[in-house]
């Protein structure tokens, strides 16, 4: 989708297709579920889900990717920093709400009616179809300005004539690429597990209670820091502020085991929320920088899948395998491992960042 979007500039329409596609599929999901129940059981139905969302991902990519390299094309880079800091906070509230919503939905009419009558798949893809509109009528009514001030927007060629830095820009992006990935293995790897964790008698002892108030210290923080990450970043430097981002996340699993009580988990996690959306918004800044013009959409296709990858594997293939193999021979700090392990990995990652990339 990346070279698609570079050849033909077509960042919007990768959008509003990519979004209303997505909104299609989400109510054929539905009806094809509904259909494997009805006929095969919920075996089968369940896997109706998880194939299905695995294919809608194709076109959600296609989203992200027209997101991504649409930011860089319409904005200057001195106002860049100030825009992923709004957009990436919105994003915070929006997930917030969104399963605030969802929770509503699903028991809407008694318990989980909202899914088992299709309202949650409904009001998901009414919504997907409604940004889809926006965008498409937003940057529409603007795309004569964008025309002249980003030389890339949809049918319009760059100017292949231009310096270009790719060079020297693709060799950094590439590492870092490297570090971002090898980070973000070692902060999903214990995503999950923390819950399970926390849940133990000792020494957290959580509640379901607890557990809410622990997993929304992260989300409220990484609200609050991605209004401040943009400009931080323009005053201390891109690098030094990501290198930050990537530190608390070596930190930030050893805390975890450090940890006695409820409070100190809330604030150690909050850690977490901090360094989430310093890597959000930085990282993103960071790419912007590295990646030539000509070749944002497939460079930007590849940092997307980075992120993607790594919360996919990390805790299938890393995290929890590590914590199941540990407990199944007996050892009883199998979390604790764990966590020492994603600080290590952590580690790694940001020992590449900071001698390999120059940002």
């Amino acid at each position: 989708m990346g070279k698609i979007s570079d050849k033909y500039q077509t960042r919007v329409g990768l959008i509003v297709i990519g979004e209303t596609i997505a909104a299609i599929g989400y109510v054929v999901i539905y009806f094809t579920h509904v259909y494997m129940l009805n006929v095969y059981g919920p075996f089968y139905a369940a896997y109706t889900i998880i194939i299905g969302l695995s294919i809608l991902e194709f076109f959600w990519s296609m989203s992200n990717v027209g997101w991504s390299a649409l930011i860089s094309d319409v904005t200057a880079p001195q106002e860049r920093s100030k825009l992923m800091s709004i957009i990436s906070s919105i994003g915070g509230v929006g997930q917030i709400v969104g399963v605030s919503v969802a929770g509503i939905l699903y028991d809407w009419g008694g318990e989980a009616a909202g899914f088992k009558n299709g309202t949650l798949f409904f009001f998901a893809s009414a919504i997907m179809v409604a940004s889809a509109i926006v965008i498409g009528i937003a940057m529409r009514s603007t795309n004569s300005k964008v025309r002249k001030t980003s030389g890339l927007v949809e049918n319009k060629k760059p100017d292949w004539n231009k310096p270009s830095t790719s060079n020297y820009s693709l060799g950094n992006f590439y590492w870092f690429l490297t570090s971002l990935f090898i980070v973000s293995i070692g902060t999903f790897s214990i995503m999950q597990i923390l819950i399970f964790y926390v849940e133990l008698d000792a020494p957290i002892g959580a509640s379901s209670v607890d557990i809410a108030m622990i997993r929304n210290s992260a989300s409220i923080a990484a609200i609050i820091t991605s209004l401040l990450a943009g400009p931080i970043a323009d005053k201390i430097g891109k690098k030094t502020t990501l290198g930050i981002g990537f530190a608390l996340r070596v930190i930030t699993p050893l805390l975890y085991i450090a940890a006695r009580n409820v409070q100190q988990m809330i604030i150690f996690n909050s850690l977490s929320g901090v360094s989430m959306a310093l890597m959000n918004v930085v990282g993103y800044l960071v790419a912007s920088e590295l990646i030539p013009a000509e070749h944002r959409g497939k460079l930007f296709g590849q940092f997307n899948a980075i992120n993607g990858i790594s919360f996919g594997i990390a805790g299938t293939a890393i995290g929890g395998p590590i914590a199941d193999y540990l407990i199944s021979i007996g050892i009883p700090q199998a979390y604790i491992a764990t966590f020492e392990a994603a600080a290590i990995i952590s580690l790694i990652g940001t020992i590449i960042y900071l001698i390999k990339v120059k940002a």
